[in-house]
């Protein structure tokens, strides 16, 4: 087998070894692969951070250290075992997804009341059907977002970990998913398709849920400006009114439901995971596009986030995690690798759906 047949066929080796070893030899079995290697960086570091890797991706391997190498057999393709930690967090964030908002709802309806009444009508609002199909819509958002950049990560053979959802104590009883990457992005096109599908996948979800919401949602008229709601409109929440219902937005309001408010909260978290802000989601197909004009855009960005919290301070918190996490986005192992139209088209449909789902004042 000619070189170029054999680094095309174990192109998912390399990626797992490739920044961290030299190869110094290559043997392609019928259901593993053998490779023998050394360690470009401290040898100890090296064989740790493989074998996290190897861990995470779900490979059935050995790893032999020799005197002057380490030889890695490894299985061809990697298992999909789903850990414990993963699956409990996901249970956790479903139930709190589902609790936690109708406590929340009671809490501040009859604050006056014992916190034992609280619990009690809690309850009774659960048993009768409350807060399902909110629970369903927003769980299905962010698991189909985080299964977005796993399965591309995978298609690309970029290490990464299956998504840690986190239940929280807010009113929609979770701060999202993230998920751990654990080898670096070979290049741009890489970069640039593991970073949208998630978004991609996840917005076209909420978009499901919210023409769903509107097509089911009580029309009333507008009669006092109070009946405007609390919910800022990013545009694609105006086109879909104006094209499903074809009414004027003037005289009649569209009432809030779980599926709109499921919808709505997909479409703002998918903006500002688009921000193009250092290891955002954004930053990543920003760079991505434009790697020498990553950080203007992201500096620009942040300005604009810190005028916009003086509508809506919440802006501030994001402007502050960019200042914190950083707003420049590292370069790739090769950057100078020419984009595909595929990752191209990517990118740019993740920017248009920033400019549909951005609310510049979420909270009114």
């Amino acid at each position: 087998m000619c070189q170029k047949e054999l680094d095309k066929k174990n192109q998912a080796a390399y990626k797992l070894v490739g920044d961290l070893f030299n190869i110094t030899a290559i043997y392609d079995l019928s259901n593993e692969t053998v490779l023998t290697l050394f360690p470009i960086y401290n040898r100890e570091v090296s064989v740790k951070l493989l074998i996290d890797r190897l861990d995470i991706a779900g490979y059935k391997y050995t790893i032999k250290n020799e005197e002057d190498h380490i030889l890695l057999r490894v299985n061809s393709k990697p298992t999909f075992k789903i850990p414990a930690i993963n699956i409990i967090l996901f249970f956790l964030t479903l139930f709190s997804v589902y609790v936690v908002p109708v406590f929340l709802q009671s809490y501040f309806e009859n604050s006056d009341t014992s916190l034992t009444d609280i619990f009690s009508q809690t309850y009774q609002s659960l048993l009768g059907g409350q807060n399902i199909l909110f629970t369903i819509a927003m769980i299905s958002i962010l698991f189909v977002h985080e299964m977005g950049h796993y399965i591309a990560g995978r298609r690309r053979h970029i290490i990464t970990s299956w998504p840690y959802f986190i239940p929280a104590p807010n009113i929609i009883g979770t701060f999202g998913a993230v998920i751990k990457s654990k080898s670096p992005f070979w290049n741009r096109r890489d970069l640039i398709e593991v970073g949208a599908w998630g978004p991609i996948a996840g917005w076209i979800v909420a978009l499901g849920w919210t023409i769903y919401g509107i097509k089911t949602a009580l029309i009333v008229p507008l009669t006092t400006p109070m009946e405007t709601g609390f919910l800022g409109e990013p545009l694609i929440f105006k086109f879909l009114t104006t094209f499903l219902l074809n009414i004027n937005s003037e005289h009649f309001v569209i009432e809030l439901n779980d599926a709109i408010f499921a919808g709505w909260v997909g479409m703002l978290v998918t903006a500002i995971n688009m921000l193009p802000i250092g290891q955002l989601d954004g930053g990543h197909i920003v760079y991505g596009l434009f790697p020498k004009r990553q950080h203007i855009v992201a500096f620009i960005s942040m300005g604009g986030l810190f005028l916009l919290g003086f509508e809506s301070p919440l802006w501030w918190m994001f402007a502050l995690m960019g200042v914190v996490f950083g707003v420049k986005h590292p370069p790739t192992l090769n950057d100078s690798k020419k984009l595909s139209k595929t990752a191209i088209i990517l990118g740019i449909s993740s920017l248009i759906i920033l400019i549909l789902s951005f609310t510049p004042i979420p909270f009114q």
